[in-house]
């Protein structure tokens, strides 16, 4: 459920402080680059889970099919939590 989210934030990222000169490529436009910065700038980094390792089983705790080992610390952890929780507020400058 973490793709929703983080495409209405950008969504709000770029309703509030997009182009709307009309010169750029749409009505609302920001160049891509712009816009991951300010999501993952904003973002609430995650540490890794305590174990490291994450069984995924069916049903919960009875057939182990496959886990997952957590990599890397609090501001990338490849795959877990990327770089962190999205925070609207924050990306929005309501919030710092």
């Amino acid at each position: 459920m973490a793709t929703p989210n983080a495409a209405g934030v950008a969504a709000l990222i770029v309703s509030r402080y997009g182009d709307f000169s009309g010169t750029g490529r749409g009505r609302w436009h920001m160049q891509p680059d712009q816009l991951e910065r300010a999501l993952t700038s904003s973002a609430n980094t995650q540490p890794c889970p305590s174990p490291r390792r994450v069984d995924y089983a069916v049903p919960p705790g009875l057939f182990v099919f496959d886990y997952a080992v957590c990599q890397g610390g609090q501001g990338n952890n490849n795959g877990f939590f990327g770089s962190g929780i999205v925070d609207a507020m924050a990306a929005l400058g309501l919030r710092r």
